[in-house]
């Protein structure tokens, strides 16, 4: 029984490259998600009707696709679970290279050091988090499938 639970627990690894995506797919799904508002905001928009006269300046808005269950499955993981395992610094690097903060940029603003530093802070992070999920069975029992 021992032998089966380490073959399962084998199979159920996560990579590197993986939470790299999985905080990707949960930026892009955030992106995807409505808007806020805020209580009593609709009522303060003003209606505008068009007529015939601003149809060459009528501006279409973009297609919105909504998120799928397993995209927001990878979200809720990398908020609830994944966040609370990082300190504050940890969760502004992560993030930031997620909507593409070049690295020179990450470590002059967020950690204070060279961008070499920055990049080898970010891999150490991102393993020290793939550590946690394969020690945790709790962890690795919520890991949505990629």
């Amino acid at each position: 029984m021992a032998q089966r639970v380490t073959k399962v627990r084998q199979a159920m690894s996560v990579t590197s490259v993986q939470i790299i995506d999985m905080f990707q797919t949960a930026y892009d799904t955030d992106k995807k998600l409505p808007a806020v508002y805020k209580k009593g905001a609709k009522a303060m928009k003003f209606e505008v009707i068009h007529d015939k006269s601003d149809q060459a300046a009528w501006s279409k808005n973009e297609i919105r696709i909504a998120a799928s269950s397993n995209e927001l499955r990878i979200y809720e993981y990398c908020l609830f679970y994944l966040n609370p395992l990082m300190s504050v610094d940890e969760r502004k690097l992560v993030w930031a290279r997620c909507y593409g903060a070049p690295w020179h940029w990450i470590g002059k603003n967020i950690l204070k050091c060279s961008r070499h530093t920055a990049k080898k802070r970010y891999m150490g992070i991102i393993r020290l988090l793939r550590m946690r999920i394969c020690i945790d069975e709790k962890l690795l029992a919520k890991l949505p499938r990629i």
